[in-house]
């Protein structure tokens, strides 16, 4: 029986195909704004995730005039004796802005002594490291791309230091963390402290790395001590900040959304206004031949179920499009807030089966019930009555 009713609501779609398109296609536009929003913001928290495991457990930064200065690397060596302290490492790094691109690039100095690639947290993708004092440079494979750059081209970056030199790019790298390839060139320290103007004996921050991630709250306290007026960072807290500002911009694109969600609710407002004289004869001439009010209702609801499902099922697949495939055009610098170059590197997806459920559920659920009701009224109704009028 459940089968014949089944094919009785196919054809009824069939029979009111227009309707059920217009029904459907602002469903599944709704459903895939709201898809694209959720699947975006989850895609860039789970980037930051992944940064999270990649970052130093504290950072130790100096403020002057509330603002991030340059601090002396001499600091560095009043750190080393505290505590479940493993490592403390003074950082030259910064921003460089092309005016070409109109966007930063990030300029990183690897330490004395460090293989440059290491710094990247990556693995080559064509050509060989750094050469210390060589003035060479490798760059994320995205950013080299971007920029036009193969193995063996110079790059002569804006600095109002006249001791900098053009830098030969040498190689290129990737990383599991687009952070590290989209926007990131990395050169010997001495490159960078002039490309930045950075003087010798300061560095940019201080980097520091713990034996037992758990005391970050007694250490961070230890160095404020030690460094009055530093600015110490930890890892954890960054990372709950980077969830609060995405959960927040994407609230705000979500109410930047609301006509499309007006729109959801008109179309739920015309299900619960009632059916129409057609619907209405048709579920009296069902009732007139034997069809029981619970067949009737079971009609009425897979049609729901029917267009439900079909828009939200194509509302999730554009929404997955939009943001996996074509990048989210219009809702990316929105969303993501760095550099003009940061937003070219793919999204990785993040969907989480409860997501879709979620998304599916809270469509279908009271799509299906304000369906349901209207009919229930039609059905329980004097046949003869409904069909003389």
């Amino acid at each position: 029986m459940r089968g014949s009713i089944l094919a009785f609501s196919l054809g009824a779609l069939a029979r009111r195909k227009a309707r059920s398109i217009a029904l459907g296609g602002g469903l599944a536009f709704a459903v895939a704004l709201v898809a694209a929003v959720i699947f975006i913001t989850e895609s860039l928290r789970a980037e930051a995730e992944r940064a999270h495991d990649a970052q130093p457990d504290i950072v130790v930064q100096r403020l002057v005039g509330g603002r991030p200065a340059t601090i002396p690397a001499s600091e560095a060596a009043k750190l080393g004796d505290i505590p479940s302290v493993r490592a403390v490492t003074p950082r030259v790094w910064g921003y460089v802005f092309l005016p070409s691109l109109q966007g930063n690039v990030t300029i990183i100095g690897a330490a004395k002594g460090s293989p440059p690639l290491s710094t990247a947290n990556g693995v080559l993708a064509e050509g060989r490291d750094v050469a210390p004092g060589a003035h060479e440079m490798i760059a994320g494979a995205e950013l080299a791309t971007f920029l036009g750059m193969r193995p063996g081209d110079e790059l002569g970056l804006p600095t109002t230091n006249p001791d900098a030199h053009a830098l030969k790019l040498v190689g290129t790298f990737r990383s599991s963390l687009d952070l590290y390839t989209a926007d990131v060139l990395i050169c010997d320290e001495d490159d960078a402290r002039a490309l930045l103007a950075l003087p010798p004996g300061d560095a940019t921050d201080i980097a520091v790395s713990l034996a037992n991630e758990s005391e970050a709250r007694v250490v961070a306290r230890t160095i404020t001590e030690r460094i009055p007026g530093a600015r110490v960072i930890e890892r954890d807290l960054l990372a709950r900040v980077y969830h609060l500002a995405y959960g927040r911009r994407a609230g705000f694109v979500l109410g930047a959304a609301i006509p499309a969600i007006l729109a959801l609710l008109v179309l739920a407002w015309d299900r619960a206004s009632g059916i129409g004289a057609e619907e209405r004869k048709e579920i009296a001439i069902l009732k007139a031949v034997g069809w029981s009010t619970s067949d009737v209702l079971w009609a009425k609801l897979f049609e729901a179920l029917l267009v439900g499902a079909s828009a939200t099922a194509l509302g999730l697949l554009l929404g997955y499009a939009w943001v996996f495939w074509f990048g989210a055009p219009g809702l990316r610098p929105a969303l993501v807030g760095w550099s003009v170059l940061y937003p070219r590197a793919a999204l990785t997806p993040a969907v989480d089966v409860a997501q879709l459920l979620g998304i599916s559920l809270a469509v279908l659920g009271p799509f299906s019930l304000l369906s349901i009701v209207p009919a229930w009224r039609a059905a329980t109704s004097d046949p003869l009555e409904t069909m003389r009028t």
